[in-house]
């Protein structure tokens, strides 16, 4: 991998990373200006353009920028940020100059179509709908109104629905040409190409972006904080969300690289301190982390959670344990040598794939001024003492500058009171901590970690497949790119084997699978797996359930002892199965503060009746309640048999290692072979509308049919079918999103099952449009029964369906997921990389076909929302 840099005579910085792993390139372009750069009367144009640039260039029209870059198998998109606007296309290196003109247009030459604004204002607003229903959303601006009284990162990045109705062209043009210049600008490419040769395109393409002056911003003050702040809000949730927050500097102070240290010590994975105490030892807390927001200017180091409120007052005074122990004592050295560890990791999976790349690179060199930074961060983590850790701690997490923001069903009053006693209590323990001497750590020089692969062999090997002598199946894929190893390993099962009465174990057991081995707890197991940067975990689903493991060649030897022992000697603890049926039964009362997961789970129940794909995943309550840790091992025993058993191994792998472990493991499982079961499935046998009422912004509506199954070759048709309608080019984007202003999202759903599938299209939008939501989308699914695609669209079609592939391939555990689930499935593994070849054999007759075949069976339409849609 190499770098370039240059700069255009316009004064566009450009830099260049030339990296050959993947025939794929990534173009990005990271404009110097944010939300935070707006003035009054301006909340929200940053984001409002990134949409609007969009909408027609000079070369294109609406719609055929994503047309182009998804006819050439690329994706594109953007997002906004308080200090930037970030543009980006990653696409096949053979079509680089479609993503480089894209991006060109949309920097230089937008028409800002007076039309066009008025339409994409209505997405806007849609937009904004949305992220109102979102409980999540509404904690966070709560917390940032609540940090930041005077400084525009109190203001939300998506705006204010007053300001988005009434900004003018004028207006927008304005902030445009003052703030989208040349010199404001930088321009990163990444990928396989010739650093030469790219520099040419690059200053063919873009030296034609005009010079304008940067309009100077002088972001407004925030006077220091010398208080607590508190802000509650009672909501329509379920769920009580809140942050904790304290003020630290911002990216570029030196101890930034300590708060990070000290945030994934406290609150980044299973074995961090508060995870362990508020959600493992005791499920007190559905979800907890800490973390650093460390912008340009001044940021935040945040705690955050999630709870039931009845848990409230002992989930804070066990939390207040936590953070007292933190601020009394360093941490351990192990605890250093783990941070280091991870950290030293994070660069490597940042390279796995050219958009990765990029990103890192354009965030460093925006925010520090250096795309290389991340090297001098590591080595200010890697000089790091225990007492430093401390220091940070005491200093920047103190009482003062605390503030705390909480949403939840309880009685305001209530709760702020419970809170005020919570934070005078803080205050009193973080000046009792200070008071304490802190003892001394045992020093420890921390070892090198040697991250490179060794004598490994050059390039990729071939797929190989080995069926051991208990009938197990083991597929290799190695791959040397990246030290990054991965393993997943499945039964057939799942829910469709689930009894009556019974539904739901297999998402218990998928939270309790990695609970202990005959030698380790669960928090052994945990500390071990994450002292390694790697991650370990179950899945379930609704025909499998597996383990799936991610970690680095360093520790290779080490994880798969570990993968064996949890694979097929779990130690299922009954305490922690009673704290899971805890989570199971929160989640189940949480959804409802999703109305998206609320339709999803009415469209299930209604596509599917009568077959075992219409269980919740989750159960119910009385079905989780009764659950005994028997009944989890029972479920696991059925499905974990030697025969019933097939594995992946993928990336920088050791073939002649893993066999030999693979062998001694699977041979602990009892003989038997693939667990294959069969249940009818005929579909709805009449028209369905199912309307479940929900006092939200937005409502959420599905409409759609009976699909395909897995082990139909027509599933290749359909999934054209789905990238005819999909992407931003693709038909229901054109014409519910792009013309007729319903929505921000709306796409196509498909499933393939065993036995049965569905297909349709999701909108949420607002409730008075959700009558012709309906409408337009089943006209749109008319369409296609009535009439071949044309040759174009359906070229278009195979190109971004190829081009997404092969962009996901740039993972090792894309391919491993690709390959596990074809060969359990009984499907050809290799047909995860011919791909191409498969959807090259469809015609516009086999799409019309399978269209007219799938439409015209009856229809479900599900909704949710404040007043019926029909």
């Amino acid at each position: 991998m190499s770098t370039k840099k240059l700069k255009l005579a316009n004064g566009l910085s450009v830099l260049l990373i030339e990296d050959h792993k993947a025939p794929v390139v990534s173009v990005q372009m990271w404009v110097n200006t944010g939300s935070a750069d707006e003035t009054r009367g301006e909340e929200g144009i940053s984001h409002f353009i990134e949409h609007l640039v969009f909408k027609g260039t000079e070369k294109y029209g609406v719609g055929e920028i994503a047309s182009s870059v998804e006819a050439a198998g690329g994706e594109l998109n953007a997002y906004t940020s308080f200090d930037q606007t970030v543009f980006y296309v990653t696409i096949s290196k053979q079509f680089a100059d479609v993503g480089l003109d894209v991006i060109g247009e949309m920097m230089g030459f937008p028409r800002f179509d007076a039309g066009e604004i008025d339409n994409e204002r209505e997405v806007v607003l849609e937009e904004i709908k949305r992220s109102n229903d979102s409980p999540g959303r509404e904690v966070s601006r709560l917390l940032f109104s609540t940090v930041y009284k005077k400084h525009p990162y109190g203001i939300p990045v998506i705006g204010y629905d007053r300001i988005i109705r009434k900004v003018s062209r004028k207006t927008l043009l304005n902030y445009y040409t003052s703030r989208y210049v040349p010199d404001n600008m930088l321009l990163v490419v990444a990928g396989d190409f010739s650093a030469k040769a790219m520099a040419a395109q690059v200053k063919s393409v873009f030296g034609r972006l005009k010079k304008f002056k940067v309009r100077k911003v002088k972001r407004p003050r925030e006077a220091k904080q010398t208080r607590p702040r508190l802000a509650v809000k009672k909501g329509k949730v379920e769920e009580t969300n809140f942050h904790i927050a304290w003020r630290v500097p911002g990216a570029s102070h030196k101890d930034v690289a300590a708060l990070d240290v000290l945030a994934l010590i406290l609150g980044q994975g299973d074995s961090s301190r508060l995870s362990r105490k508020l959600r493992m030892e005791k499920p007190l807390m559905n979800s907890i982390g800490a973390s650093t927001f460390t912008p340009k200017d001044f940021g935040i180091f945040t705690v955050s959670g999630s709870l039931n409120a009845e848990n409230l007052e002992e989930a804070f005074g066990a939390m207040s344990g936590v953070l007292g122990t933190i601020l009394s004592e360093p941490p351990t050295a192990e605890e250093l040598r783990k941070a280091v560890t991870n950290f030293e990791g994070e660069e490597f999976y940042a390279m796995e794939t050219v958009d990765g790349l990029a990103r890192k690179a354009g965030s460093l060199q925006t925010l520090m001024g250096d795309h290389q930074y991340f090297k001098k961060f590591l080595k200010q983590v890697q000089s790091l003492k225990p007492e430093d850790i401390l220091r940070v701690a005491r200093a920047y997490l103190n009482p003062e500058s605390l503030s705390l923001v909480m949403t939840t069903p309880r009685n305001e009053k209530a709760v702020a009171g419970s809170l005020r006693r919570w934070v005078k209590g803080f205050g009193e323990l973080h000046a009792g901590a200070k008071r304490t001497r802190s003892k001394s750590v045992r020093r420890i020089a921390l070892p090198k970690t040697k991250w490179s692969v060794g004598s490994a062999p050059k390039g990729d090997a071939e797929l190989e497949r080995v069926r051991l002598a208990g009938g197990a199946t083991v597929l290799f894929r190695p791959s040397f790119a990246t030290p990054i190893v991965n393993a997943k390993a499945a039964f057939l099962g799942g829910l469709r084997i689930e009894e009556p009465g019974k539904i739901g174990l297999t998402e218990l057991l998928s939270r309790v699978w990695t609970s202990g081995t005959r030698d380790l707890s669960e928090a052994q197991l945990q500390e071990r797996i994450e002292n390694m940067a790697g991650g370990l975990g179950a899945f379930g689903g609704r025909n499998s359930a597996g383990l799936s493991l991610q970690t680095l060649a360093p520790f290779e030897v080490d994880a798969l002892r570990l993968f064996g022992a949890v694979l097929t000697e779990p130690v299922i603890d009954a305490a922690v199965v009673e704290r899971e049926k805890k989570m199971m039964l929160e989640a189940l009362r949480s959804r409802e503060d999703s109305p998206g997961q609320v339709v999803s789970q009415m469209y299930i129940e209604q596509i599917f009746k009568g077959h075992p794909y219409e269980r919740d995943m989750y159960g119910d309550r009385a079905a989780i309640e009764s659950f005994t840790v028997d009944d989890v091992k029972a479920h696991w025993r059925r499905m974990s048999r030697a025969g019933n058993l097939t594995l992946v191994v993928t990336g920088a792998v050791r073939r002649d290692r893993w066999l030999k472990a693979i062998e001694t493991a699977s041979g602990m499982l009892p003989a038997g072979g693939p667990l294959k079961t069969s249940f009818a499935h005929q579909g709805p046998p009449r028209d369905v509308w199912a309307f479940r009422e929900m006092d939200r912004e937005q409502s959420h509506i599905i409409v759609g049919w009976k699909g395909l199954t897995l082990s139909d070759e027509r599933r290749y048709a359909l999934q054209i079918l789905q990238s005819i309608l999909a992407g931003q080019g693709g038909r229901l984007f054109v014409e519910l999103r792009d013309k007729a202003s319903l929505a921000y999202t709306v796409s196509p759903m498909r499933m393939e099952g065993i036995d049965t599938g569905y297909f349709g299209a999701y909108i949420g939008c607002s409730p008075e449009k959700g009558g012709k939501a309906i409408a337009m989308m089943r006209e749109e699914f008319r369409k296609l029964m009535e009439a071949p695609v044309a040759a174009t669209e359906l070229d278009r079609a195979k190109r971004y369906l190829i081009g997404r592939h092969d962009i996901d391939l740039q993972r090792s555990s894309a391919i491993g997921s690709g390959l596990l689930f074809n060969e359990i499935y009984g499907i050809d593994a290799e047909e995860t990389f011919r791909f191409a070849e498969k959807l090259s054999t469809v015609t516009p007759g086999h799409v019309l076909e399978l269209a007219k075949e799938l439409f015209s069976k009856p229809t479900v339409v599900c909704a949710v929302g404040r007043k019926r849609p029909w």
